[in-house]
């Protein structure tokens, strides 16, 4: 398997200490040389291993999160003594313990260590010794890896200089040998086709066609892709290849135009190295458009082979749906994905609903639509109907991704969470790289209080999508649930620039994470913007409210500094609730707690970003009360819990649970 060398310098380092919990510090300090990294790169790297290993998000069997500590190896580790490197020849082929690969020692290294999944133990004295790490950060790069299931066998014969990686157990025999560092898994980003010629408002279907061919790519082991929505992002921003690596981290780009006349499309497209801009592969495409199935499976595996991976070439039963029919739900599909203007999803929602009706036998529409009713974005209360289109969907395509999540919404709207798990779970195993849903996963852990695997979520989301707002809200808000607040500001203080329009949600978390620093200059300063904010044009139906809001927050951010002003912040936050006629977040932050009312506003919904505040680590005070106890009760959290594991922060007491 082809790691980038900093994730098989961590390898290295945990199957070393195999067994033993190694803090984060630590793996920074020896992989690094230093902390001073952004706690996302090692998150990524955590996720890439976990990849390589074939670990599932449920199913974490080697790399093993330890919550606030770092991570521990659990596979059986064994070292062994090197000796002088034999040619397959001198092996010995005839007998049962040669290695008939000969491996090529690293220089400078005196021992290897041989990891295995096998159930049995180890027969091997030197199995008991501890394995501490003796090689510095430099050289872990340098050790070959291979990746062979193993027999039980002492191996007296050869060689073994590198770092052996039993993926299969039962596999007889090695199958690779590699005697260099391979190189780092390509990462891709397709950017939006660039429409040419007298149909320049196509831009909605080239768009589209640019997704698809991301979904179908994303699905390429060893292949990492960018989603679609920073790869928009960074084509209007005019990104080069030096700035594609170093803001989308990408190894490789697609770029392209698309230029329709009548039933024809002209597709080119370049594959080029970045940061480099080196061109790897470029070809034209002319086909008609009834052909546009068949030609973005062509174009998936001929950028597969340019980059030395495999792609399955078998398709689905789309061909046999009408190109027409795939072109405008490719359309909608994009702007559901990308939109954020009221008017375009509302113009959209009734499209989709027409050609849902048009059109009873292509499963990914009724999946949409399915999805779009049980979000709530469309209606409140129409989930009966998004269980109808699921369902439909279903029964055309049993793996569509969007009619799982949406019976997982609509379960979650009953407080059903092993049900949510269930879906969820179907949809990741037909798309395991979907960024969408993993961002809904994330969303639905941190609701239930795990936190720790709802950033991990969040984290894998992010990398695969730097330049997303919402990606990255989500991860700052996740790192702020567990205090991290320093590092959720990295993040907090990019919003501004993906979001050009400042956001109320914006302003408001970044005065939550202000507080939580103790810096009240920040928090006068996120002040004084909601205040502009209540005079945005446009906005006559909360203009009053915002106005009423940024009055309550300046209350509490001058309370929080003299206890004294609590009174008046308090009848500030009596007059915001108020006027939204509910209970406004910042009742979070006053020291006398109206608990029951304020919890139960976290109550409904499934896709709320901030249903995990109530698990922040700072509102301890909050999750000691009788209510706080109530509310997991009432919201089956704890039925949850005793089947699928206990999050760090709580505990069972009773028939409840003390949370803390």
């Amino acid at each position: 398997m082809p790691l980038e060398p900093k994730a098989f310098d961590v390898l290295a380092l945990l199957a070393r200490n195999a067994g033993r919990a190694v803090t984060r510090n630590e793996i920074l300090d020896a992989v690094w040389g230093h902390r001073h990294v952004t706690p996302g790169v090692l998150n990524r790297v955590v996720t890439l291993l976990r990849q390589a290993l074939g670990e599932r998000v449920e199913d974490q069997h080697y790399v093993h999160t330890l919550h606030g500590i770092g991570y521990r190896f659990d596979a059986e580790a064994r070292r062994l003594d090197a000796r002088p490197v034999l040619s397959a020849a001198n092996a010995g082929a005839n007998t049962s313990e040669s290695i008939v690969p000969a491996l090529v020692a690293a220089p400078g290294l005196n021992e290897a260590v041989l990891l295995s999944v096998a159930t049995t133990p180890a027969t091997d004295e030197k199995s008991a010794e501890p394995l501490i790490p003796t090689t510095s950060p430099a050289s872990l790069s340098s050790i070959a890896l291979a990746a062979p299931a193993l027999r039980r066998t002492r191996l007296r014969t050869a060689v073994v200089a590198c770092m052996l990686l039993a993926m299969v157990a039962g596999l007889l025999g090695l199958r690779h040998a590699l005697t260099s560092v391979p190189a780092p898994s390509p990462v891709l980003v397709v950017l939006p086709l660039r429409v040419v010629g007298a149909n320049s408002n196509e831009t909605a279907f080239a768009d589209g066609l640019s997704e698809d061919l991301t979904t179908r790519l994303a699905d390429v082991d060893g292949l990492r892709l960018i989603s679609s929505a920073s790869a928009m992002r960074a084509q209007q921003g005019g990104f080069d290849a030096k700035q594609l690596t170093e803001r989308l981290h990408v190894t490789h780009a697609i770029e392209g135009s698309l230029n329709e006349s009548g039933d024809q499309l002209h597709i080119s497209l370049r594959l080029i190295e970045t940061p480099s801009g080196r061109t790897l592969w470029t070809q034209d495409y002319d086909r008609k458009f009834a052909d546009v199935f068949a030609l973005q499976q062509e174009i998936a595996q001929a950028v597969t082979s340019a980059l030395a991976l495999h792609i399955d070439i078998a398709n689905t039963g789309a061909k046999t749906v009408d190109p027409q029919v795939f072109r405008e739900y490719l359309e909608l599909r994009h702007v559901f994905l990308t939109q954020s203007d009221s008017a375009a999803t509302t113009a959209a929602e009734t499209k989709l609903n027409a050609l849902a009706a048009r059109t009873p036998d292509f499963a990914p529409v009724h999946g949409m639509l399915a999805a779009n009713l049980a979000s709530g974005f469309e209606d409140d209360g129409r989930d009966n109907d998004a269980l109808h289109e699921a369902r439909h969907a279903l029964d055309l395509d049993p793996g569509d991704t969007f009619a799982h999540a949406a019976l997982g919404m609509v379960a979650s709207h009953n407080h059903d969470w092993g049900t949510v798990k269930k879906e969820y779970d179907a949809a990741l195993a037909r798309s395991p790289n979907d960024q969408i849903m993993r961002n809904i996963i994330g969303m639905w852990l941190g609701r239930l209080g795990y936190r720790e695997q709802a950033l991990s979520e969040f984290e894998s989301n992010y990398s695969s999508d730097p330049l997303s707002y919402w990606a990255t809200y989500n991860l700052a808000t996740a790192l702020d649930t567990l205090g991290r607040h320093d590092e959720a500001r990295h993040y907090l203080d990019l919003l501004p620039s993906l979001e050009p329009q400042t956001q109320w949600r914006t302003v408001t978390t970044r005065w939550r994470n202000a507080v939580w620093r103790h810096d009240y200059t920040a928090a006068r300063n996120f002040v004084g913007q909601m205040s502009s904010l209540s005079r945005l044009p446009g906005e006559k139906d909360e203009q009053a409210e915002y106005a009423y809001a940024a009055v309550a927050y300046a209350a509490v951010t001058e309370a929080l500094l003299d206890a004294a002003r609590w009174p008046k912040a308090e009848a500030a936050i009596a007059a915001l609730d108020a006027k939204i006629g509910g209970v406004s977040p910042v009742r979070l932050f006053a020291p006398q707690l109206n608990a029951a009312p304020l919890l139960a506003s976290f109550e409904p919904g499934d896709q709320q970003p901030d249903g995990k505040i109530v698990w922040t680590a700072d509102f301890n005070t909050l999750h000691r009360t009788p209510e706080f106890e109530a509310f997991v009760q009432r919201m089956h959290f704890i039925d949850f819990w005793r089947s699928n594991g206990w999050p760090p922060q709580c505990k069972p007491q009773g028939d409840g649970a003390r949370c803390d």
